[in-house]
C-alpha cells in the first residue's frame, strides 16, 4: 500500500491540537491507545531530520540522488526511508503521515517497490531488471521481445568491454567493445560490412535502455544515469535494395498452385535421403515433402507478395480482417487482437485485389479457423508477446520453397518471405510513389521505405535523348 494513495489531513506546528487527536487514536489493530512521542506527528520535527542520499559518478564526481530520505523505527526495526516528494516541506509533511501510517499498520504501509533501495553502482544485470520496471511506465512502452532484444544486446556490450556495474560503462567501454566485437567477427572470416552491421545493430538496441524516458524514471525512482552513448556515431553499410527480375516472379506465381495442391513432380525426400552421398548435408527443403498440397504455405506467400504483410502478421492473419465495400473492393485491416500488437502500436488498412482475397478462400481447408492459415489459437505467453509463430512449419516450408526458386538462396540467415514485402513494396514505390509505399508497409517514416524496401520494378524509359549526325 502506497501512503499517498489514501492522503489524510497532515498535522504540523501549525495544528497541535490536530496533532494530540491523532496520536490519541484507537489503533484499528490492537484497540488500545497509540503512544507518540512529542512532536513525531509534526512536519517540523521530520522536515530536520530528512537527508539526501549521494553516489560517486564514474568521472569520481559526487552527486545527489532526487528525493530526500528519513530514517524511521518501529517493531524495533530501523529502515531508510525514501519520500515521494523532493521539495522539502511537502517532505516533511508525508514523513509526519507516513509516522502515524507506520504506527497504526506497521511496515506494509511502506511501498516495497517504492521504498527499493538502489545500489550506488548497480550491477548490468540489476539495471536490466530497473529498466524492465520502467518500461511499464512509459508512455508507449516496448514490446516485451523489445525490451528482451534491448537488455540481451546491453548485457552483450558489457561483455565485450568488461563492464559488470553499470556506471562503467562510459563512451569509451562503448568504443571498446566496438573494437572486440570486430576483432571477434574477423576471427570467424565475417565480412567488414556485415561485421559493421552487426555491431551497429547491438549498440543501438543497447542504446534503447538509456533513453530520455527511461533515465527520466529511473531517476524518479532513485536511479541516476548518464547515457553513454551519447556522441557514440553508428555507421551502417546499407545495401541498395533491388527488385526481382521479372522472370522469377513470373515463376513464383505460376509455380504457386503447385504448392497449394501439391507437385507430381517433386522429389521423394526419402529416396533422396538414401541416394544423398554421406558429407552432403541436408537443407530443410530436401526434408519436405512438396508432393503434398500445402495451403498454409501458399496462404502465406500470398499475403507476403500479394499484401506486404511481415511474417508475424502473417501467422496471425484473421479472416475477420478482411472487409468490402458497398464496390465490392477488399480491405485488409491490420489491428490489434489479444495474440498480436502491430508494430508501431497502430492499425493499418490496404486494399487488395479481389482476386487475392478470393485466392485464399479458395485454399482454406480448416473452415473452423477464425485464422487465414489455419490452426487454432495459442494462448501462451510468448505467442501473445508476439515472440513466436503459431504456424512456424507452415512459414518454414513457404521459405523453404522460394529458396528453392532463388530467392535469397544465396544468403545464409535470409528469409525469403520478408524479400516478397520487399518486392511488395518496391511494386508500390514505383507505381504509386514512396508516401503510398511507406504507408501501406506500415512504416513510421518514408526514410526506412527508401532506404531498405523501395527499388524500382521498371527503369524509366530515356526519350529525351535526340541524337543528331
Amino acid at each position: 500500500m502506497n501512503p499517498l494513495s489514501n492522503p489524510q489531513s497532515v498535522t504540523t506546528d501549525q495544528n497541535p491540537k490536530i496533532c494530540q487527536d491523532i496520536a490519541k487514536t484507537e489503533s484499528a489493530k490492537t484497540g488500545r491507545k497509540r503512544q507518540v512521542r512529542s512532536g513525531q506527528a509534526t512536519a517540523t520535527y521530520w522536515k530536520q531530520r530528512l537527508y539526501l542520499n549521494t553516489y560517486v559518478d564514474r568521472h569520481g564526481e559526487r552527486k545527489s540522488v532526487r528525493g530526500f530520505y528519513v530514517r524511521m523505527r518501529h517493531d524495533g526495526v530501523t529502515k531508510q526511508v525514501r519520500l515521494v516528494f523532493s521539495e522539502r516541506d511537502a517532505a516533511a509533511e508525508e514523513a509526519a503521515r507516513l509516522y502515524l501510517l507506520l504506527r497504526d499498520q506497521g511496515w506494509g504501509v511502506v511501498d516495497p517497490i517504492w521504498q527499493e533501495r538502489h545500489p550506488a553502482s548497480p550491477t548490468v544485470d540489476e539495471f536490466c531488471e530497473r529498466y524492465r520496471k520502467a518500461a511499464a511506465s512509459m508512455e508507449r512502452p516496448p514490446r516485451e521481445v523489445s525490451i528482451r532484444l534491448y537488455c540481451r544486446c546491453l548485457k552483450q556490450l558489457c561483455r565485450l568491454a568488461g563492464v559488470k556495474e553499470i556506471r562503467q560503462l562510459s563512451r569509451e567501454a562503448v568504443e571498446r567493445a566496438r573494437d572486440a566485437y570486430r576483432a571477434e567477427g574477423r576471427k570467424e572470416k565475417r565480412a567488414d560490412g556485415a561485421i559493421q552491421n552487426s555491431v551497429t545493430k547491438v549498440i543501438r538496441n543497447a542504446k534503447a535502455c538509456f533513453s530520455r524516458e527511461a533515465r527520466s524514471i529511473l531517476a524518479r525512482s532513485g536511479l541516476n544515469v548518464e547515457n553513454p552513448f551519447d556522441g557514440i556515431r553508428l555507421t551502417q553499410e546499407i545495401q541498395p535494395v533491388f527488385s526481382l527480375p521479372a522472370h522469377v516472379v513470373d515463376r513464383i506465381w505460376q509455380e504457386l498452385p503447385l504448392l497449394r495442391d501439391g507437385d507430381p513432380e517433386a522429389p521423394d525426400p526419402a529416396v533422396a535421403a538414401k541416394q544423398r552421398r554421406k558429407k552432403q548435408v541436408p537443407t530443410i527443403a530436401t526434408k519436405i515433402d512438396f508432393r503434398q498440397g500445402h495451403p498454409g504455405s501458399y496462404a502465406a506467400i500470398l499475403l507476403a507478395l500479394g499484401c506486404g504483410l511481415r511474417a508475424n502478421e502473417i501467422d496471425k492473419c484473421r479472416w475477420s480482417w478482411f472487409g468490402f465495400d458497398a464496390r465490392g473492393d477488399c480491405f485488409l485491416t491490420i489491428k490489434q487482437e489479444t495474440d498480436f500488437k502491430p508494430k508501431g502500436g497502430s492499425a493499418r488498412i490496404l486494399r487488395i485485389p479481389r482476386a487475392v482475397y478470393d485466392a485464399l478462400a479458395e485454399a482454406r481447408k480448416d473452415m473452423a479457423s477464425a485464422y487465414v492459415l489455419g490452426g487454432q489459437a495459442n494462448e501462451s505467453a510468448t505467442v501473445a508477446a508476439t515472440e513466436t509463430y503459431r504456424c512456424a512449419d507452415a512459414l518454414q516450408v513457404a521459405n523453404a520453397w522460394l529458396r528453392s526458386r532463388g530467392i535469397e538462396a544465396d544468403k545464409q540467415r535470409g528469409n525469403p518471405l520478408h524479400r516478397l514485402r520487399k518486392q511488395f513494396g518496391s511494386a508500390l514505390a514505383t507505381e504509386h510513389g514512396l508516401f503510398a509505399a511507406q504507408k501501406l508497409l506500415g512504416h513510421s517514416s518514408p526514410v526506412v521505405t527508401a532506404k531498405y524496401y523501395a527499388a524500382q520494378t521498371q527503369l524509366p524509359e530515356l526519350t529525351h535523348i535526340r541524337l543528331v549526325g
